[in-house]
């Protein structure tokens, strides 16, 4: 539970509303469930409204490590968008101090959050340091070796030799997102098109759920 509030504040969410979100969907279950146990009494069709309730449990239990995984890849692939930006200006003659700063004017308010810090860093630590902590915000460890080399150009100088390193090893760090992209979007579709037979699965359980209910219906008549 502590892990799940954590989560919760982390992604910039208010546990307290959250939780009064999760109980008001729990009563609305709750609720289907005595209309119909009222109307139509015990039969197989309670089983909707619990199924219902289980399967919403899980994916309010789950989602926040889900929103999670979504904000790390997100902020890789805007890594990689950003930093191309950065390469431009040191390509240019920008020091990597100037060319951090020009390039919080393209990307989003959390991403420049983050290089403000890193730029409020490296101006109180001239060591290595600040560009580690930066690039400890992203899942992929291919980000803390462009830092890396991003230190190097400023503790050994801008030249030539660094700025290709640091295209090297950003070119297969952006290969590589690019890759995991269109793979992601191939497994995307592969799920679609899952998901006309687990329509027909849920339909057909319904039916034969409603069918039980007539005729167990029938049988007390008789």
């Amino acid at each position: 539970m502590k892990k799940m509030f954590s989560l919760m504040k982390e992604l910039g969410l208010k546990p307290r509303n959250e939780l009064l979100f999760y109980f008001a969907c729990v009563m609305v279950f709750v609720g289907l469930g005595m209309a119909m146990f009222l109307f139509r009494g015990a039969s197989f069709l309670l089983l909707f409204p619990v199924l219902g309730l289980v399967g919403f449990t899980f994916y309010f239990v789950t989602r926040y490590g889900a929103m999670k995984k979504k904000r790390l890849e997100e902020l890789g692939r805007e890594f990689v968008n950003v930093f191309t930006f950065f390469g431009i200006f040191i390509t240019d003659g920008f020091t990597v101090y100037n060319a951090l700063e020009a390039v919080t004017e393209y990307c989003s308010e959390e991403f420049a959050k983050r290089l403000r810090i890193l730029l409020q860093g490296i101006d109180e630590d001239k060591s290595v340091s600040p560009y580690v902590r930066f690039a400890e915000g992203f899942e992929d460890i291919s980000v803390k070796e462009v830092m890396l080399s991003v230190y190097q150009m400023v503790d050994e100088g801008e030249g030539g030799v660094y700025i290709r390193q640091f295209q090297k090893l950003f070119g297969r760090l952006s290969d590589t997102r690019h890759a995991l992209d269109s793979a992601k979007r191939l497994s995307r579709l592969d799920t679609l098109s899952f998901l006309p037979l687990a329509g027909s699965g849920i339909a057909m359980l319904a039916l034969t759920l409603s069918i039980m209910d007539i005729m167990g219906g029938m049988m007390d008549v008789l």
